[in-house]
């Protein structure tokens, strides 16, 4: 009797278990699809501003060439100067004599503002790593790894620009994703590549280190440009939440 209770006991927190994994695996799935889905609308929205810009710097120029016409024309027919609105006769020009030209008054096309980098996506072939990245925001000191992708840590370097470019990503979760599960297969020498929406810039790996969770100094900004990837390692502590200690993987710029 006692051992069917146990049995029955055992069975019945398997199955809890088994359906709370299901639960977390499913929340996972929901939370990724959605995530997808904004990145999405996002694209959209970013392409039809560039459009919109485009049009209108076309148009801001058509605009000036057409100003700049009406101004040479309205050049010929200025009223007499006693206000009477005739307008102006033709000069009498003599035999010979050049005709003056008017000169057109040009209107300055209006200067597009510098283009400010975004990473979009990283890139490591040598792991199958190519995922989406998007700004993560610094809140109350700590920065809110985004889920699913790979967090640009915001106040870091942007690439091409010089300095430390620090992306983090989660490991291994059921409700945020593992982006960076694979981080530490990396070896000396590989390749990373981020992809901007003004070009690629390559990095190759140069070293790795494991360092205390709270341990700042690898964000910290660079003398020359470098990437940092980190992510979380160690044990976790499921009273706060978070593993003891993070992983630090770092390359060079390449060319």
């Amino acid at each position: 009797m006692m051992r069917a209770l146990v049995g029955n006991a055992l069975l019945a927190l398997g199955i809890a278990l088994l359906a709370l994994t299901a639960g977390l695996y499913g929340y996972g799935e929901y939370q990724r699809l959605q995530f997808e889905r904004r990145q999405a609308d996002l694209d959209k929205f970013e392409q039809a501003t560039a459009t919109a810009l485009a049009i209108g710097q076309v148009a801001a120029t058509a605009q000036a060439s057409g100003l700049a016409t009406a101004t040479a024309v309205a050049a010929d027919r200025r009223p007499h100067p006693e206000g009477t609105g005739t307008p102006r006769p033709a000069a009498v020009v003599a035999p010979g004599a050049a005709v003056p030209t008017p000169t057109p008054t040009t209107v300055p096309s209006p200067t597009p503002s510098p283009a400010v980098t975004q990473i979009r996506r990283i890139v490591a072939k040598s792991i199958q790593l190519d995922a989406p990245v998007v700004e993560a925001r610094l809140n109350n000191r700590e920065w809110d790894v985004p889920k699913f992708v790979a967090g640009h840590l915001e106040g870091t370097a942007l690439p091409g620009t010089g300095g430390n470019v620090v992306l983090s990503g989660h490991v291994q979760s059921l409700s945020s994703g593992n982006v960076f599960a694979n981080l530490e297969k990396l070896k000396i020498g590989d390749e990373i590549v981020l992809r901007t929406n003004l070009g690629e810039v390559s990095y190759r790996i140069a070293g790795r280190n494991v360092v205390p969770n709270n341990d700042l100094s690898v964000v910290r900004p660079t003398a020359r440009e470098e990437v940092t990837l980190i992510t979380c390692t160690g044990s976790f502590n499921p009273l706060t939440q978070d593993y003891t200690h993070r992983l630090v993987v770092w390359g060079e710029r390449a060319g």
